[in-house]
């Protein structure tokens, strides 16, 4: 026999039986929980508490169900201090199991509790004005897992990445590549990353004009304030970052300081280059895109080094701007609801406290408690982020019709996102809004590392995936030739960096440790890797290619007991995940297995065993073998033959 969702089969056989209970007492007992209880009192229980005041011989009755009830896959029946345990027959459930995985293979964990639909998952979406870092990959990393989550229960997925092409960030990075354009292609040419070398760029353009603009308003004012201290000290603070840029690259900001310095108010400048990209002018929109493709360019070396791809890559501009979207939301705002809109001048601000208030929609929306005010445009006319978020959005809804837009945004992005919901509930599209997921993620902590992308003071993602790398290399170099090292040390650094990004739930703020990241022994990628690799060698050395008939045998040892069990809970793992988006659940899961497997491993010999232990426990370490693979195909840990 094979099932879909082994775990289920049991846990239905113990609800009929506690239904059959329940007609001996003439009592609806459907309401009664069912969970897994300690080990030492069998699988699964449900608490009778209330019944036994009702029937002081409620023993006696279940006693007398037991005797006449069919039980296929449940053993021994328990009831202790108001408990109703009950274990597993291990033989008619292992076979179910592991008959279950092996027809089922690269599918088992798949059911029918799992989520169906059309979804659009748009996820990492950096600003293209420097190098992906270690919060984009906490980012980048949950957004693919998620996809090939909902991918592997069967819905169907579209990534995308919305490229945040306006606004001054952009325009900082873009009027800096302007001016030192050549001395960009030379080092591209020279083998640095693009994405780098505007990183470089961004910063020493923010840097520079923020000294500036604070030089000037230093001599506006008495230098014996407090004011004019606390303006000197942040001066000084932002030299002292412009002269760690030229460590980095004396010529290129060097060069670029002395561009900056014949400007005469820089920040205006950058304004202006701001509102010309968004007008669409022709010269600007052209130069503008040249330095973000390098820098997407730059993106896509990364994220293939993650076995991150994208659908769709959403130009904001092309997308809110040009088409019109973004005039559509504010037009329609102020015929839909004008009484919550204050419009001074070109200044236009949604009331989206009165309205959320007015409506109630905190819990339709999922709101959170507080909801400000949004200004949607600014007194030269131009929009906010926020205002281009809203007609990205209603552009996705439209286009593609999803039954979810999962967005994985940052959490500091809580209320911005919660305006996207609220102004296209506001302005009719009511089913839509409730279909947006903000994805909210926490912050990753690099102990004694404060980042500022402004600053140029980050840990980019390629510098955490080689450092990974040449710690594994260290590890490894002696046990392959020099060409494997390079594709095995590659593999498990990726695996060890995505494994932990999961680790945790999104909503907690993750610690990155080198200590936890490549722990070779448990809850790591390299150990999942590790564990893979031991079962398959396992299988190879034996050359058997498939099992077929094999028999759980009666007496079997503690390990293989759990690791049965475990192996049976692996659809309820994917659907409870799948459903509330918790990868984590997987990365916990998988340890769980890990850990197990290799306690068997170090306990019951396998290819020297007796039959019928022999062939069982091969089936075991082939069921164990794919479940591994299903499980890192979903949190895109790379599969290797060898470590």
């Amino acid at each position: 026999m094979v099932v879909l969702n082994p775990f289920n089969e049991i846990v239905q056989e113990f609800r009929n039986f506690i239904n059959e209970i329940g007609k001996e007492l003439g009592k609806d007992l459907s309401n009664l929980q069912i969970g897994k209880t300690q080990p030492k009192f069998g699988y699964l229980t449900t608490s009778m508490h209330n019944l036994v005041k009702e029937y002081p011989d409620l023993s006696k009755v279940i006693e007398k169900i037991c005797k006449k009830f069919n039980f296929k896959y449940i053993g021994d029946v328990k009831f202790i201090n108001g408990f109703l345990n009950v274990n597993v027959n291990i033989e008619t459930y292992g076979k179910l199991v592991l008959n279950s995985i092996l027809q089922l293979g690269n599918k088992y964990g798949i059911s029918n509790e799992c989520p169906q639909g059309k979804y659009i998952i748009e996820h990492t979406s950096a600003n293209p004005i420097h190098p992906l870092h270690v919060g984009h990959a906490r980012n980048a990393v949950l957004g693919d897992t998620l996809a090939r989550l909902l991918r592997f229960c069967g819905c169907s997925i579209r990534t995308h990445f919305y490229l945040d092409d306006c606004g001054d960030q952009v325009a900082y990075a873009a009027f800096g590549f302007n001016l030192v354009r050549d001395l960009v292609y030379k080092r591209i040419e020279e083998g640095i990353k693009p994405d780098h070398v505007i990183g470089l760029i961004y910063s020493t353009t923010y840097l520079v004009s923020e000294i500036k603009r604070i030089t000037d308003e230093l001599k506006k004012i008495e230098g014996d304030s407090d004011k004019y201290r606390e303006l000197l000290s942040e001066r000084d603070e932002l030299i002292a970052a412009l002269a760690e840029l030229k460590n980095k690259d004396n010529e290129l900001v060097t060069e670029l300081i002395k561009k900056l310095s014949e400007i005469e108010d820089i920040n205006y400048e950058i304004k202006k280059l701001s509102i010309q990209y968004e007008k669409g002018v022709e010269s600007v929109r052209k130069f503008v895109k040249e330095m973000i493709q390098l820098v997407l360019n730059g993106f896509k070396q990364t994220l293939t080094r993650l076995g991150i791809t994208f659908d769709s890559w959403d130009w904001e501009s092309e997308i809110t701007i040009d088409s019109g979207y973004v005039y559509r939301v504010l037009n329609l705002l102020k015929v839909q609801v004008p009484t919550y809109l204050d419009i001074i001048g070109n200044v236009i601000t949604f009331r989206a406290d009165e309205f959320v208030k007015d409506f109630n929609l905190w819990d339709e929306l999922s709101l959170p408690k507080y909801i400000p005010k949004v200004t949607l445009t600014r007194s030269d006319s131009s929009t906010l982020y926020v205002t281009r978020d809203i007609a990205y959005a209603y552009w996705c809804m439209e286009k593609f019709n999803p039954d979810k837009l999962i967005r994985v945004i940052a959490v500091e992005q809580t209320h911005p996102q919660a305006h996207v919901r609220i102004i296209l509930y506001a302005i009719g599209f009511r089913e839509w809004a409730k279909k947006i997921i903000h994805y909210a993620y926490e912050l990753v902590n690099i102990p004694g590392f404060k980042m500022s992308g402004r600053k140029g003071k980050y840990v980019t993602l390629d510098e955490l995936i080689d450092e990974a790398k040449k710690r594994v290399t260290i590890i490894v170099k002696d046990r392959f030739t020099e060409s494997e090292v390079d594709k095995v040390s590659e593999a498990v650094a990726i695996g060890a960096i995505r494994y932990t990004l999961l680790s945790v739930n999104p909503s907690k703020v993750l610690t990155f440790t080198w200590d936890k990241v490549l722990n070779f022994k448990q809850n790591s990628g390299p150990f999942i890797q590790y564990t893979y690799v031991r079962a398959r060698s396992i299988i190879e050395k034996s050359g058997i290619v498939e099992i077929l008939k094999f028999k759980v045998p009666k007496e079997i040892g503690d390990e293989e007991i759990e690791l049965i069990l475990q192996l049976g809970e692996f659809p309820k793992i994917i659907a409870k995940a799948a459903n509330e988006l918790r990868p984590d659940y997987l990365v916990e899961y998988v340890n769980k297995l890990a850990l197990t497997f290799n306690s068997f491993y170090e306990k019951y010999p396998v290819l020297t065993a007796d039959e019928p232990w022999k062939t069982f426990r091969l089936t075991l370490t082939m069921c164990t073998k794919i479940v591994l693979e299903n499980v890192m195909n979903i949190l895109g840990i790379p599969i290797l033959e060898r470590m």
